[in-house]
């Protein structure tokens, strides 16, 4: 796997929304009132390949965001706190899949205007920068 950023070329971080409905079961989209979304961010300036020729991009998982919550507060503090059990793991996202999902809902996208010192991840003050700022 190739996943190396060229130092020549500052980090483009940018947050993202994404589909994973297909993924759950169709009694647990019912809780999340149909649909539910990988809350993240990538560099979009770093392509990965990974067991393939076809460029991908990482996306770290921050969070699982429904479509809306029950509005039952019971109902809705129970899926929080299923959302809160899974945890959001990163995952491997084509490249041309990502493009295709940020032309038709752009709002699910947001570049981020964060500036990095030499010795810092950029993929740890992004997450840190998005768990206090939440995008979406």
């Amino acid at each position: 796997m190739l996943n190396q950023p060229n130092p020549d070329i500052p980090p483009k971080m940018t947050a993202c929304l994404i589909d994973v409905s297909e993924h759950c079961s169709e009694d647990f989209l019912a809780k999340c009132g149909g649909k539910i979304y990988m809350s993240g961010f990538y560099d979009d300036n770093v392509n990965t390949y990974c067991c393939s020729l076809t460029p991908s991009v990482y996306v770290e998982g921050l969070e699982f965001v429904p479509e809306r919550y029950p509005e039952d507060e019971e109902l809705s503090e129970e899926l929080n706190g299923e959302l809160l059990e899974n945890a959001a793991e990163g995952s491997y996202v084509n490249r041309s899949d990502i493009e295709r999902m940020r032309k038709e809902s752009p709002d699910n996208f947001e570049v981020l205007e964060l500036t990095f010192d030499e010795d810092d991840d950029p993929s740890e003050v992004a997450r840190e920068y998005l768990q206090g700022n939440p995008r979406f």
